[in-house]
C-alpha cells in the first residue's frame, strides 16, 4: 500500500440541523459560528484562569474571552510562576483560532482526505483496530503520544487503553528525551531529583539551554551566573555561556570522557569529600581507577578541553561546594547518554551534593523488585478499577532495552520502523498518534517514512493536520490544552499522577473549536465503539481522576518493598551511591560510567558532528508553525557553522550523512564548535531528523544519538534545494 501525501481535503456542508445537533458535542463552537461576528462584538468579556501546558513549567494563565473568542492571555499573577509568561502563551488565541485548525475528522479516500462525521470516524478505526487484532494480534497495534501530553493524565489512560485492547506498545518522548537522564540518576543514587539552584555553591548547566527550555526560571540563573557561581558546558556559546564564569566548549558527544576528566583532578589532588565519600559512595576505587585513565591532556585530545581550564573548574568544583549539575539533552542524546549522566552524578557526589536535607526532599519511595534485587522506580503506575488485562506480548524494547521499560513502563519508540519493517520482534500493523509528529522529529525519520506503507491503519489525533497526519488513513481533530479541562498543578482536588499533582477543572478557558473534541474524550469514545466501554465508564477527565485508584501492574500490589536498610539514605540496592551499578551488572552492562567514543570515527568524508535538536527561540520541536506571529520570527531553518569551514553567512549549503542530505542557509558563528554543525529540526520543509538515524542507539536506554551523527557540509548549487 502507498500513502500518497494529501494534497486537498474534500469538505462536506454542514446542514442548519447537523450545526446545532454537533454543539453537545463539540462545545459551542458550531453555535459561535452561527451566531456571527455581530454577537461576538457585543458578548461582554469573561476573564478565567488556567494553566499554560505548551512546556513543562506549567505557568499560569489569566485568559480574557469574548463572543467565544479569546481575546487576551497574560500571565496570573496569583500563580506559582508569579505573572511570567513567554511568547508561546502569548500566541494561544492564535493557535486556537487558526485557520488551519482541522474542521472535522478526516477519512483516506485513496490520496484524498474527506470530512466525516464522528460516529463513522470512530466506527471505522473500531472495525479496523478489531480486524487487525484478529489478522496479527493486539501488539501489532503502537500507540505513540508526543511533547503536549508530557506531565498529563492521558499517557495513563492510553495505557489503560491499549492494555484493554491487548497490546503493551504504548510509546512516547521518553524514548528520546528526559528519561535517559532520569535513569542515570536512579541507576546511581536510586532515584531522580531536581536540581536545587539557589544552595549550589557551585552550578554547572550541562548540554542544556534553560534560557530557552525553561525560561521563567532564567532569572535565578543569571543572578548565579553574575556571583560567579555558574559554569556552563555546552558546544555552543549560548547567551547564558556568555554570562557564565566558565564556558567549557567540548566537542559533541565527548561530555562522558569531560566528566572523567574533573573526576580524575578531584581523586589525584584529593579535592573530593573523602568523608562523605568513604560513608556513603559503593565502587569509589573502581571508579577511582577508570577516572585515573582521564588525565588532562588525554582529556584535551578528546573533548579539545584545554587542561588549564579542566584543572581550574575542578578545583572551583573542590573549593566551592556543593556542586550541582544541570543536565539536559545535549548529555542524553548520544550513544553513550545514560553512562555520561551517571559520571555527573558522580561528580556531585565527590562534592557532597547528596547531603542529609537533600535525602529528605529529593528521594522518591523505593520501587519493586527484580528478582531479589530493589528497583529504584521512576514512578508507581496506578489506574481505576477495573484493572485491564496485563498483555501477553511483551513492549518494544523489552529485549533490546530491558532497564528503559523496567523505569519507564512502555514500549521503545525508537525500534518502531524496525517493527514495522522487518516485523522484529513481531509485525507492527498499525500506528496511532496522539500529538505526535514522528516524521518530523523522530530520529530515523525517513525510515519512518517508507515504513509508514507497510502499516494497514495509521491514526492521528491533533488539532492540525501534522506532515505525519497528511500521511493517515484517519485524522481526529483534537482540542488544544485551552479547550480542554485544564490540569492545575496548584489546586483543587489532587491525585498523585508519576511526578505531578493534578487537579482537573470542569472545562477549559474557551470552548471546543469546530468540531474538535478533547483527548480524553476520542480515547473514551473509542473505548466504547471497540466494545471497551467497561474500561472507561467515565462522562469526563475530571470523573476518570477522582475515580479511586490501585496499581496498575498487580506485580506492583504484590512485590515486597526493597530490603534497603531504613536509615539508608538511597534507594539502591546498596542503600549507597554506586559508582559501580548493581543494577547494571545484573543486566549484562558495564557497572561504572564508562565512555566510549562514538562508533563512527572522524574520517575524509564525514570530518564533522551534526548536533540536530537544540531549541530555536521561536518554536517548541515542531510546534507553532502555524502561529503567524511566531513563524515570523524565523522564517526559515538556518544550520550554524563556525567560519573555519569556510562558508559564507546566507548561502545555501547541503548537510550530508550516510542517509542523504538537507539543504539550510548558513548561518556563520563563532559561537559553535569548530567541529560542530548545529541545525535546527521540526522543520517539514527541512526534515534534519532524517539524517540522524536510529542504528545507534545507547545501548541502556535505546536513546538516539541525535546529538553527535558523523556529517559533511558542503555548497548547495540551488537555494532553493531541500533534499
Amino acid at each position: 500500500m502507498t500513502r500518497a501525501a494529501a494534497t486537498r481535503i474534500v469538505r462536506r456542508r454542514l446542514t442548519r440541523r447537523e450545526l446545532f445537533a454537533a454543539a453537545p458535542v463539540a462545545g459551542v463552537a458550531g453555535t459561535a459560528l452561527a451566531v456571527g461576528l455581530h454577537a461576538h462584538r457585543s458578548a461582554a468579556s469573561v476573564t478565567s484562569k488556567g494553566v499554560c501546558r505548551f512546556c513543562l513549567l506549567h505557568c499560569g494563565i489569566e485568559v480574557t474571552t469574548r463572543g467565544g473568542q479569546l481575546v487576551r492571555v497574560q500571565g496570573d499573577v496569583s500563580s506559582r510562576t508569579r505573572g511570567f509568561l513567554c511568547q508561546h502563551g502569548h500566541a494561544l488565541p492564535e493557535v486556537v483560532h487558526s485557520d488551519e485548525r482541522l474542521r472535522a475528522p478526516l477519512v483516506r479516500r485513496g490520496d484524498t482526505l474527506h470530512e466525516v462525521s464522528w460516529a463513522e470516524a470512530l466506527g471505522l478505526v473500531a472495525d479496523r483496530l478489531l480486524e487487525l487484532e484478529r489478522k496479527h494480534g493486539a501488539e501489532a497495534l503502537v500507540v505513540q503520544t508526543g511533547w503536549p501530553l508530557v506531565r498529563h493524565p492521558l499517557p495513563g489512560l492510553l495505557h489503560r487503553f491499549c492494555r484493554a485492547y491487548g497490546t503493551p506498545n504504548l510509546a512516547s518522548v521518553a524514548s528520546l528525551c528526559e528519561s535517559s537522564l532520569r535513569m542515570g540518576e536512579a541507576l546511581t543514587v536510586g532515584s531522580k531529583y531536581p536540581h536545587h539552584l539557589a544552595d549550589a555553591a557551585t552550578l554547572l548547566v550541562w548540554g542544556a539551554n534553560p534560557e530557552r527550555t525553561a525560561p521563567a526560571v532564567t532569572h535565578v540563573l543569571f543572578r548565579r551566573a553574575d556571583e560567579g557561581h555558574l559554569i556552563v558546558v555546552d558546544p555552543i556559546r549560548t547567551d547564558l555561556a556568555r554570562r557564565a564564569r566558565e564556558h567549557l566548549q567540548v566537542r559533541p558527544g565527548s561530555d562522558g570522557a569531560l566528566a572523567l576528566g574533573l573526576a580524575h583532578v578531584l581523586i589525584a589532588e584529593r579535592l573530593y569529600d573523602a568523608e562523605f565519600v568513604a560513608e556513603h559512595v559503593s565502587g569509589f576505587d573502581a571508579f577511582a581507577a577508570l577516572a585515573a585513565k582521564y588525565p588532562p591532556a588525554a582529556v584535551e585530545a578528546l573533548t579539545t578541553i584545554a587542561p588549564e581550564q579542566l584543572l581550574r573548574v575542578a578545583r572551583r568544583m573542590a573549593r566551592e561546594r556543593p556542586a550541582r549539575i544541570w543536565g539536559g539533552l545535549g548529555v542524553e542524546q548520544h550513544q553513550c547518554g545514560v553512562q555520561t549522566v551517571r559520571a555527573l552524578v558522580a561528580l556531585e557526589a565527590l562534592t557532597g551534593a547528596f547531603d542529609e536535607a537533600w535525602a529528605k526532599t529529593q528521594l522518591t519511595p523505593p520501587g519493586p523488585r527484580f528478582g531479589d534485587e530493589p528497583l529504584p522506580a521512576l514512578y508507581r503506575m496506578a489506574t481505576p478499577e477495573p484493572v485491564p488485562p496485563t498483555p501477553s506480548a511483551k513492549p518494544l524494547g523489552y529485549h533490546d532495552f530491558p532497564l528503559f521499560e523496567v523505569f519507564n513502563r512502555e514500549a521503545q519508540g525508537n525500534l518502531l520502523a524496525r517493527a514495522i519493517l522487518k516485523s522484529d520482534p513481531y509485525p507492527v500493523r498499525g500506528l496511532m498518534l496522539v500529538a505526535s509528529n514522528p516524521l518530523v522529529t523522530a530520529p530515523g525519520a525517513q525510515a519512518l517514512r517508507q515504513a509508514v506503507d507497510a502499516l494497514d491503519l495509521m491514526v492521528t489525533v491533533d488539532p492540525f493536520l501534522s506532515l505525519s497526519a497528511r500521511v493517515s488513513d484517519v485524522v481526529l481533530p483534537a482540542c488544544t490544552f485551552a479547550e480542554a479541562a485544564t490540569i492545575d498543578e496548584e489546586g483543587g482536588a489532587r491525585r498523585r499522577n508519576d511526578d505531578a499533582d493534578t487537579a482537573v477543572a470542569e472545562h477549559g478557558v474557551v470552548e471546543p473549536q469546530h468540531q474538535a473534541w478533547p483527548d480524553w474524550k476520542i480515547v473514551f469514545e473509542l473505548a466504547r465503539a471497540m466494545g471497551l466501554g467497561r474500561y472507561f465508564p467515565w462522562q469526563s477527565l475530571r470523573e476518570a481522576m477522582a475515580a479511586r485508584h490501585v496499581p496498575f501492574m498487580r506485580d506492583d500490589a504484590h512485590q515486597p518493598r526493597p530490603t534497603v536498610r531504613s536509615s539508608a539514605r538511597f534507594s539502591t540496592p546498596t542503600g549507597k551511591i554506586e559508582l559501580e551499578s548493581t543494577l547494571l551488572k545484573r543486566f549484562g552492562h558495564e557497572p561504572l560510567p564508562v565512555w566510549e567514543p562514538p562508533a563512527e570515527p572522524p574520517g575524509p568524508e564525514y570530518p564533522l558532528l551534526l548536533v540536530s535538536g537544540p531549541r530555536e527561540a521561536a518554536f517548541i520541536n515542531s510546534q507553532f508553525r502555524k502561529a503567524a506571529s511566531v513563524r515570523a520570527k524565523v522564517r526559515e531553518p538556518r544550520v550554524r557553522l563556525h567560519p573555519s569551514l569556510g562558508f559564507t553567512d546566507g548561502e545555501a549549503v547541503a548537510i550530508i550523512t550516510a542517509l542523504g542530505r538537507v539543504v539550510m542557509r548558513a548561518h556563520v558563528t563563532d559561537d559553535v564548535h569548530p567541529e560542530a554543525v548545529v541545525a535546527p529540526f521540526g522543520w517539514d520543509e527541512a526534515n534534519i531528523n532524517t539524517l540522524c538515524g536510529s542504528l545507534r542507539l545507547d545501548p541502556i536506554s535505546g536513546f538516539p544519538a541525535l546529538r553527535s551523527t558523523r556529517c559533511r557540509v558542503e555548497r548547495a548549487h540551488d537555494p532553493t534545494e531541500r533534499k
